[in-house]
């Protein structure tokens, strides 16, 4: 697990000076642009009530990016599975595989925000929990099945995933339980974490992952290599003095989007957010492309990952300044850093 991948993450968020109509072309472009440089894969948030995404329904935003795109492989991190009925959210994953030709990337989780998951009725941790496997559960025995036993009913099943038997799964970790059933599963996953911690898990990741790789019933046994990733925020310009103004800005943007409901609810702020500081959980890389190689081959190298999980799209960045870093990282940065590897 050792080649290194790159790819594309977005929280679709809010903006004072764009439509959602006007946000969701820029994704769409911004997938064409990365389905041409070579990335392997872009991947949404889905969030509720909050300006850090007015991306409610991941499912919707893909099936548009999926038909502006050929090679680039596609999902969310992650759906929040127990905001979902089990059984419309197994027959979205379906279509989203077939309409993609099998480009289908499946990130799966409980939500990160228990405020959020109010809105669905969710009130405590079990609930969410329990919700959370049931889908999960119910997905994995309709890929298995011609008839699926629901809510007292025998529902005939006429569309499956076009991967077999299911996407390549994904399960965002940030703790060491977390980490020890992703590793034992095999699933890929991503860290909004410190470099430090990043290399800590992984390695703990790599260790279990090696002791459980040929065991029976794992989640991800059809995926031979899962991806560590690691998020990266990226503003590149033709001068290094724009890049850091433009990236400076948008980063205290996105920030607030980040605190704006904990802010809200008066609740304590449990994220590190520094855009330049070593214990920051989500460090702020700005500059020329040769500038700004050394500071990412440092992050790469440092953290362990395998997949640079790249954000060129955040907070009030213009949508012509976002694909701008995106085409000179392709250009002149991937393939330099793929050479280090």
């Amino acid at each position: 697990m050792t080649e290194l991948n790159f790819g594309i993450f977005d929280w679709v968020e809010a903006s004072n000076s764009l439509s959602p109509r006007e946000i969701y072309q820029h994704k769409i472009e911004l997938a064409a642009a990365a389905d041409q440089a070579g990335f392997h894969g872009l991947f949404l948030a889905e969030h509720q009530g909050t300006p850090l995404s007015i991306d409610g329904s991941p499912s919707v935003l893909l099936a548009a990016l999926i038909q502006r795109t050929r090679r680039l492989r596609l999902g969310a991190l992650t759906f929040c599975l127990p905001w979902y009925d089990p059984y419309r959210f197994y027959n979205e994953v379906c279509m989203l595989d077939q309409l993609s030709g099998g480009r289908l990337e499946l990130g799966v989780g409980r939500g990160v925000s228990p405020i959020e998951s109010r809105i669905f009725g969710l009130t405590d941790i079990e609930q969410s929990r329990a919700k959370y496997r049931e889908t999960l559960d119910l997905f994995f025995a309709a890929c298995k099945n011609r008839v699926l036993r629901y809510r007292d009913h025998d529902v005939d099943l006429y569309n499956k995933p076009l991967q077999h038997p299911w996407p390549p799964l994904w399960f965002p970790s940030s703790n060491q339980e977390s980490i020890e059933f992703t590793a034992r599963h095999g699933y890929s996953t991503v860290l909004n974490t410190t470099i430090d911690t990043a290399r800590q898990l992984f390695s703990k990741y790599r260790e279990i992952w090696s002791q459980h790789r040929n065991d029976p019933g794992r989640h991800n046994a059809h995926v031979e290599r899962p991806f560590l990733a690691k998020t990266q925020h990226i503003v590149i310009a033709e001068s290094g003095a724009e890049a850091e103004e433009l990236g400076l800005k948008a980063y205290e943007t996105w920030k607030s989007h980040m605190h704006y409901l904990t802010r809200k609810h008066g609740r304590p702020e449990v994220l590190k957010l520094d855009p330049f500081a070593k214990e920051s959980v989500q460090r702020l890389a700005v500059g020329t492309p040769q500038s700004i190689l050394p500071e990412l081959e440092a992050a790469v190298r440092d953290s362990g990952m395998n997949y640079l999980m790249c954000i060129f799209s955040f907070g009030d960045l213009a949508p012509a300044h976002a694909l701008r870093s995106l085409q000179l990282f392709s250009r002149e940065v991937m393939p330099k850093l793929q050479d280090l590897h």
